[in-house]
């Protein structure tokens, strides 16, 4: 049960509010090669004004290289997800007690909004929406209205992104393979 509860930010289960666009972009549209170990503490909006705000954390192993994506998630040392994206097909493995809610398009998304090029995400905005960039933040907007930011914080060593169209915030403290 335990399993079910740690989710990535992907796992929302409220409808949301605007839905961002995908942004799934082929791996070698990320320029450079990654190879990660990753804590992710999820903040997620209570369903009511009154509710709790429930935090969850998970660790990823990510490899970026210009063929391949792979993300693995790993909940008390047990591989509960694996993603592998080459640009055209999306592999998904998930440990059953994983709710199907998990989506996978919103975590290739979040990928890419955090360590891809900004003129390779730019380019792939659809009508309607832009991102920009200033300082140490990035703006997803929709006619002008912000809809999700990212932050570095400590360069790509420690991010955060407030997604308020799907109403989470994500905290992603990286560091490189050896």
């Amino acid at each position: 049960m335990l399993l079910a509860g740690l989710l990535l930010a992907a796992c929302q289960t409220l409808p949301p509010p605007a839905m961002l666009p995908a942004l799934q972009l082929a791996p070698a549209a990320f320029g450079a090669n990654l190879q990660l170990a990753q804590r992710l503490t999820v903040t997620e909006a209570p369903d009511d004004p009154g509710g709790a705000v429930t935090e969850r954390q998970l660790d990823t192993l990510l490899q970026v290289d210009a063929s391949q994506l792979q993300l693995a998630g790993l909940a008390l040392g047990q591989r509960v997800l694996t993603l592998r994206w080459d640009g055209r097909d999306l592999a998904v493995q998930r440990h059953p007690m994983l709710p199907a809610a998990v989506d996978p398009a919103r975590v290739l998304r979040d990928i890419a909004l955090v360590f891809a090029p900004l003129p390779a995400l730019q380019a792939a905005l659809p009508d309607g929406w832009t991102l920009d960039e200033a300082r140490n933040e990035r703006t997803l907007r929709q006619a002008g209205e912000p809809r999700l930011t990212v932050r570095y914080l400590d360069g790509r060593a420690r991010v955060e992104i407030d997604n308020r169209a799907e109403r989470y915030q994500l905290r992603i403290e990286s560091r490189p393979l050896e």
